[in-house]
């Protein structure tokens, strides 16, 4: 970051200056993810009975936006060089100094990568650092094109291009990150799936009032009312909820389920997400239910 400073400052490069700016942020944004891995595996308390787990799923949402600030600044500062004032850019210099950013940032990324698919946190860590390997790619091109055309415009154009590509490169975390702050349902769990397999089995009349959530990355939820056939006995009743458990934990991945077990439906008001009746159609007790 250092070395990118002063060569951006010496080249009068504004893609060095950019790529530096976003190793400053780079440090930051594993050192935000080294932070809230370590908050994330605090015990849970009587104040928060989930733990410190949206610790993780936080920090990703930070570093997926002090990457569009970044960006944003370097379309602006583009902006200005391209209508207003090119100044005089050493390419040799540029050329150098990118080509030692590109080996530290192709590091950092091999060190990430191993990790990345496995938390939301680490992998903002690691578009950080993609996205800064990405404008390092774009400072050698620049370098090249500069010595060899002597076309010094190339720096701010393609500083805009790499503001795209970290645009881009991030969007699907920042989706990730809204959707698990809305408690959407996570894309691998198929809720008609869960709720037609848990149906399926002998004593149960329906599933209600489901819901379907991330805590943190691998750490998925699942409450739900279990309408019990009113012949079932009371000693066949704990068998069952074993089972219902054994389907959402082993076949549907999730980690934390609750079951309310319902004999009728005197006095349960709470029939939302119960829209998957009307898909599955199978069962002709469900005419007899009042939702």
């Amino acid at each position: 970051m250092i070395v990118e400073v002063i060569g951006g400052i010496l080249s009068g490069s504004l893609a060095l200056i950019a790529d530096a700016g976003h190793m400053i942020t780079d440090a930051a944004a594993i050192a935000l993810a080294l932070f809230a891995l370590w908050v994330s595996g605090r015990p849970a308390s009587v104040e928060r009975t989930f733990g410190y787990h949206r610790a993780e799923v936080l920090a990703a949402m930070l570093n997926a936006l002090s990457l569009w600030v970044i960006a944003a600044y370097i379309f602006f500062e583009a902006y200005h060089r391209i209508f207003e004032d090119t100044p005089h850019i050493e390419g040799g210099l540029m050329l150098v100094v990118g080509t030692i950013g590109l080996v530290v940032n192709i590091v950092a990324a091999f060190v990430l990568h191993r990790s990345a698919g496995e938390s939301l946190n680490v992998e903002g860590a690691f578009l950080h650092v993609i996205a800064d390997l990405i404008g390092s790619v774009g400072v050698v091109i620049s370098g090249i094109i500069i010595v060899t055309t002597g076309w010094v415009i190339v720096d701010p154009i393609l500083s805009i291009l790499l503001g795209i590509l970290i645009i881009v490169s991030t969007w699907r975390l920042v989706v990730k990150v809204f959707n698990v702050l809305l408690e959407a349902v996570p894309e691998h769990i198929d809720v008609y799936a869960l709720c037609g397999d848990m149906e399926d089995q002998e004593g149960v009349t329906v599933i209600h009032d489901v819901h379907v959530w991330t805590i943190s990355s691998g750490y998925d939820a699942l409450t739900c009312h279990i309408l019990l056939d009113p012949e079932l006995s009371t000693e066949e009743v704990d068998p069952l909820l074993r089972r219902l458990r054994e389907i959402a934990m082993k076949k549907h991945g999730i980690s934390h389920v609750t079951i309310q077990v319902e004999q009728n439906v005197e006095g349960c008001t709470e029939f939302d997400h119960a829209d998957h009746l009307v898909a599955m159609k199978r069962s002709p007790v469900r005419k007899l239910l009042p939702f």
